[in-house]
């Protein structure tokens, strides 16, 4: 069942990461990390995201809503340029090749990918350890529970951690995914969901709580209540600026530590700083209703999260979507965590 999934990979993963990292705006992708200085006398470090506009997500955009990205770059000797991807994970993986990013924003998945193809890149720091995903049915479906999903024409990008939660939510529930017809909706998901011409969407949680405020359908099942298919949201750099000079990396992994922790000890206070025009307060209050203590925005990994890691790397493996090992020890670099948190 999983034939191709290599050749469908680079349009796929663009469409997942764009699908779960919410952004807006213009693309910032130009210029190199090489073309550095500025009249302050401040050195530029290089941020992306998925998503067009450099928009932060999670605790990332916490952080800097807060305005402790600045205060620790700045104290470090740096500011941030953020630079947007439309194509995502892709698209980053590319730009880290090249060198004209230092950092980035995004899934575990991908940044595997790249290891696997030799890009030599370093997770250092969680953004989210808990990002969670779920199945719309369009209201007029005939769908109620995941058992119906069988027969059905379900939008569920190939090759993707949005497949993969979709594939094991069909094991559950002793559906052969042969029998579903799979919809490759790459750009225009939500309308296609909401005309009909698909019956589910496997999407963001975030997203397919949107899609139901506006009507289109009902969330029939979510990762909320089932840790093992969460992942998470990682921040990663090239070794070439962390060997060069880690104080822009320490300082980074200082500002996501003090957000977490003002997130942890005000958590009636957070929404306030994520909260954007597709993303109010009050449905900010129900991606977040599972869990508001909000420990997963700490930057340490916990155990649950490596187990995260491992399954994707098992899942990349099992259907060929990587063709080299990967040593997830050495992607892992808890190095900068360590001198940050002192």
């Amino acid at each position: 069942m999983f034939k191709n999934l290599k050749k469908l990979l680079l349009p796929a993963m663009a469409l997942a990461l764009s699908l779960t990292l919410a952004g807006c705006g213009n693309s910032g992708n130009t210029g190199s990390s090489k073309e550095r200085g500025t009249d302050t006398g401040l050195k530029t470090i290089k941020i992306a995201t998925p998503g067009q506009g450099g928009v932060l997500v999670e605790n990332a955009m916490l952080a800097k809503g807060l305005g402790y990205i600045d205060e620790e770059l700045e104290a470090a000797g740096y500011k941030a340029e953020y630079m947007g991807f439309a194509q995502a994970g892709p698209a980053i993986n590319e730009a880290f090749a090249a060198g004209e990013i230092d950092y980035a924003v995004y899934n575990e998945l991908p940044a595997i990918m790249a290891k696997s193809n030799g890009i030599d890149i370093k997770i250092i720091a969680a953004v989210t350890q808990d990002y969670n995903y779920a199945i719309i049915a369009g209201k007029d479906s005939g769908i109620s529970s995941a058992k119906d999903l069988s027969g059905k024409k379900v939008i569920a990008t190939t090759g993707t951690i949005l497949y993969k939660y979709f594939a094991d939510v069909c094991k559950a529930n002793n559906i052969d995914i042969s029998s579903v017809e799979l919809v490759n909706a790459q750009t225009d998901a939500n309308s296609v969901l909401a005309s009909g011409q698909a019956d589910a969407y496997v999407t963001a949680y975030s997203a397919a709580l949107q899609l139901e405020a506006a009507g289109t359908g009902t969330i029939i099942e979510d990762t909320t209540n089932n840790e093992e298919e969460r992942t998470g949201l990682v921040l990663a750099a090239r070794p070439e600026v962390l060997s060069s000079d880690e104080n822009s990396a320490i300082a980074l992994i200082k500002a996501f530590k003090k957000a977490a922790d003002f997130a942890k000890e005000n958590p009636d206070k957070v929404y306030g700083y994520l909260k954007t025009e597709n993303y109010t307060e009050e449905l900010l209050d129900k991606i977040y209703s599972y869990d508001k203590s909000f420990s997963y925005f700490d930057p340490y990994f916990t155990d649950t999260y490596y187990s995260h890691v491992e399954n994707q790397y098992t899942f990349a493996k099992e259907n060929q979507l990587i063709s080299n090992d990967v040593d997830l020890k050495d992607l892992i670099d808890t190095t900068y965590l360590d001198k940050a948190v002192k």
